[in-house]
């Protein structure tokens, strides 16, 4: 199967995505990055552009709500054909909600519409080529002076420092210990620490950041840099037990990061 396919197929069906998601899962994360969206909101309207929001990889809809209680009109895109009709149940009483089939994650199907905030929430480590996803494809559909507001992914692993990795991997695997399906756990974390990629194993093809050593934060901020007039990179704690959240954020550990840009100019 090809990455997209992989993708689509580890995020069918039933999939549940709070467990695994720490800016769904904990109160205090999913507040601060909120008020963050807001802000970006806010940027907009002052900037005297609608609030039309385009939402890559949304998944089931656990963020988009903020977008549309913000009075935001939201068109939505998945790769999963079943993330998208979760979506369009759960929404469909909202006339300000769309959804859009992205099989090959490509927004081909969108052709010139443009939008005031581009939204990427836990998206781009799951993209191979990250950056050329994000000059290509991405900003080709926001608005001059909107915003892009990508959070959720890990922050770049030579450069996180030893003391934010060790913490970081210690509290993901104390929290798989509770997951169950241990055997293929075992597998995929024994490959991992061998450095080895399995391009015929999910696990490996579609978390790309575990296997390519994260996301760059610097790089794609100074790429931005020359598109819009404000860029902020902002690193912070995240991981899926609640107890280890709180432990890491009073550490001030940090092992994630969200880029926010305003004042596109294409």
């Amino acid at each position: 199967m090809s990455w997209q396919e992989m993708q689509a197929h580890a995020h069918a069906g039933t999939h549940a995505y709070v467990p695994g998601s720490p800016h769904l899962r904990h109160p205090q994360l999913v507040e601060r990055l909120s008020r963050t969206f807001l802000e970006v909101v806010d940027d907009t309207r002052e900037a005297g552009l609608s609030s039309t929001v385009l939402d890559i990889g949304a998944g089931q809809g656990d963020f988009t709500v903020w977008a549309l209680a913000a009075g935001c009109s939201v068109t939505a895109t998945d790769m999963s054909r079943e993330s998208i009709g979760v979506m369009e149940e759960r929404f469909q009483a909202n006339p300000s909600f769309c959804a859009v089939l992205d099989p090959e994650g490509s927004l081909a199907d969108l052709d010139s519409a443009r939008f005031s905030i581009v939204l990427c929430s836990s998206v781009l480590h799951h993209i191979p080529d990250y950056l050329g996803f994000i000059e290509e494809t991405v900003l080709d559909h926001l608005e001059p002076g909107g915003s892009l507001f990508a959070f959720q992914d890990p922050l770049w692993y030579p450069r996180v420092g030893r003391v934010n990795r060790w913490a970081s991997q210690a509290a993901y695997y104390a929290w798989r210990a509770t997951r169950g399906s241990y055997a293929r756990g075992f597998s995929t974390v024994s490959r991992r620490i061998a450095g080895r990629t399995d391009e015929s194993k999910e696990a490996d093809m579609v978390e790309f950041h575990v296997v390519r050593q994260g996301v760059d934060e610097i790089a794609i901020q100074r790429a931005l840099e020359n598109r819009f007039d404000r860029v902020e990179v902002e690193r912070y704690w995240s991981t899926q037990a609640r107890s280890l959240q709180w432990v890491g954020e009073r550490l001030n550990l940090r092992n994630t990061f969200l880029v926010r840009a305003s004042g596109f100019h294409s």
